[in-house]
């Protein structure tokens, strides 16, 4: 393309909206590199910065925001907002999965917490009644994904995963010969550029890892499988069963899927997004030791690559970290949570206010940073003798190699992976009272939802 015609295409892309301009930079090879070379995508938009933490307790009420200082002041993870939904009064909101910004909420809506924009999808007619209900199989529960990259499309997309029937007895003579997860695979895609579900058949690439009564004898085989993770065009989906768990990587290019075993038959494990693709946390003891694993898919076979084994039993027994008192995250207070909820101005001014905010609120993710602690020399076995708070995982940083970590008496620390160093960053009050879903948040501020309110 000559200078000229370069010059009124830029001029053209200029005075699109972002989402229209990520579209555009998807066109052709020609027209991304237009928009990379004169930084017309606004990075300040997309949701490139971690900022927070927003997590659902067991029970029921509103996604809790835990983020930095300068975050709480201008974006809530309340939804007050949905109020006129019907449904919400029954669910307060409850998260089922997080992608680049947006989350969904268990009534089938997505949402944008940092425009406080929000689309509710249309029925589902091949999902059964809603879980807690009398009629309700519970089968159906964790099987919704969000898929979205602002960067590449305007549009998203939300998967329903069906899981086995619930009619079908364990030791029946179909669970024992039937594969699982079958090929091909139906399963039930929204499109926000459709507006509508269709069904899209997944052929297997590979063996299946077991068959239907390997996961029925498993116990609490569909229970908390929130955390999926999308990285360069696929799709990958946490599944459990009695010989391990196992992901299925589901490429949305071909209409394929692999199921891929994970390490050492773990069935307790966490899946996530970070820096350089896939990653997965494995919980070994169910206390305080951990391993991180990542998918090496190089050579075009995949083979699970160790990354870091970690034991955070030292950082509480030398840190007391229970008891401490602020650290630089805090949970956002009601009051400036109804602050927000009463403007409905997100405007552009406002995303660079908070820009400047966060740029000057002095936390930053160094690992050399004087307040994070080395664990070099940190013994590698939990000891028996020492009473060390159950720990979980809360996910990934996407943008660096790090990994959250809480105690369920709060006390929330991020763990560098290449350093090995523990960062404190305070305590996600919960009262005693379980996480039970929670997402590393990055807030994306483009304001056109598709088919947004």
């Amino acid at each position: 393309m000559d200078m000229e015609h370069t010059d009124v295409l830029v001029d053209i892309l200029r005075h699109l909206p972002p989402r229209s301009l990520a579209a555009s930079r998807c066109v052709c090879a020609t027209w991304r590199a237009t928009v990379d070379h004169h930084c017309l995508l606004r990075a300040d938009l997309l949701p490139l910065s971690l900022d927070a933490i927003i997590y659902d307790k067991v029970e029921i009420d509103a996604p809790i925001l835990f983020s930095r200082r300068s975050t709480a002041r201008y974006i809530t993870s309340r939804l007050d907002y949905l109020e006129e939904d019907p449904v919400y009064g029954e669910y307060a909101g409850e998260m089922k999965d997080h992608c680049n910004g947006l989350i969904l909420i268990q009534n089938d809506v997505v949402v944008n917490p940092a425009t406080r924009q929000w689309a509710r999808l249309p029925p589902l007619p091949c999902a059964c009644p809603r879980p807690r209900t009398t009629t309700s199989c519970g089968r159906c529960h964790n099987n919704r994904y969000l898929v979205y990259d602002p960067t590449m499309s305007p549009h998203y997309e939300v998967f329903f995963i069906p899981r086995i029937p619930g009619d079908v007895p364990a030791d029946s003579d179909t669970a024992c010969t039937t594969e699982w997860p079958p090929s091909p695979y139906v399963m039930h895609v929204f499109s926000s550029r459709t507006k509508c579900w269709k069904q899209r058949s997944f052929a297997r690439d590979g063996d299946a890892p077991g068959t239907i009564q390997d996961v029925l004898s498993c116990r609490n085989s569909d229970m908390d499988l929130y955390y999926a993770a999308y990285w360069q065009g696929s799709l990958y989906i946490p599944f459990r069963q009695t010989q391990g768990g196992f992901l299925l990587r589901i490429s949305l290019s071909d209409d394929k899927y692999k199921a891929i075993k994970l390490p050492r038959g773990c069935r307790e494990f966490r899946l996530g997004k970070s820096k350089k693709g896939v990653y997965c946390v494995l919980y070994i003891d169910g206390r305080c030791k951990f391993q991180v694993w990542f998918p090496d898919e190089s050579c075009g076979l995949i083979v699970w690559v160790f990354k870091n084994e970690i034991n955070l039993e030292p950082a509480w027994r030398k840190y007391s970290w229970s008891d401490s008192g602020r650290g630089p995250w805090i949970l956002q207070t009601s009051e400036e949570a109804e602050l927000l909820l009463k403007s409905d101005d997100v405007n552009l001014a406002l995303v660079q206010e908070h820009n400047q905010a966060v740029a000057k609120d002095g936390f930053e993710w160094h690992s050399d940073d004087e307040n994070a602690v080395g664990s070099t020399g940190w013994s590698e076995k939990c000891s028996p003798d020492f009473d060390t708070p159950d720990l979980g995982c809360l996910g990934f940083h996407p943008y660096k190699e790090m990994v959250f970590f809480h105690e369920y008496d709060s006390a929330t620390v991020a763990y560098h992976l290449n350093s090995s160093k523990v960062r404190y960053l305070g305590r996600m009050e919960h009262h005693h009272s379980e996480i039970e879903i929670s997402f590393p948040y990055a807030p994306c501020w483009t304001r056109d939802l598709p088919g947004g309110n």
